[in-house]
């Protein structure tokens, strides 16, 4: 069976937030900190024979929140560390620019923002 880019994300992430780890938005009531990650993109491979890649990318961002600024950034360069890090299950993986500060002004929560170019392994 396929790895998922969600499954994988999931996978390396979770343990950095107690499994509070969601794909797209928060639950109702989340706990903090978390992470939420969205895959926003990416780059579809066709080949002419019609045969799908054995690879797929993926443009992934992903949004660590916590109660404060230091506690989102740190939260935001583990994230780094363990998305661009060797031995992942993705084939590979790099930074897409530097990190944007978000404030959640109804919730008083902070967070961090962060772009990803990931490729995984489909098949």
């Amino acid at each position: 069976m396929a790895t998922t880019i969600e499954s994988a994300l999931f996978s390396l992430l979770g343990s950095l937030v107690g499994n509070r780890c969601y794909p797209d938005a928060t639950p109702d009531n989340p706990t903090f900190p978390c992470i939420v990650y969205q895959v926003v993109g990416g780059q579809a491979i066709d080949f002419l024979d019609r045969t799908l890649p054995d690879d797929e990318n993926y443009r992934v961002q992903v949004m660590c929140f916590a109660k404060t600024r230091a506690a989102a950034s740190s939260l935001a360069l583990q994230v780094r560390e363990k998305i661009i890090e060797k031995g992942t299950a993705f084939a590979s993986a790099q930074t897409l620019g530097q990190a944007v500060s978000l404030y959640e002004e109804p919730l008083k929560l902070h967070g961090s923002r962060q772009d990803y170019d990931i490729w995984i392994k489909a098949r």
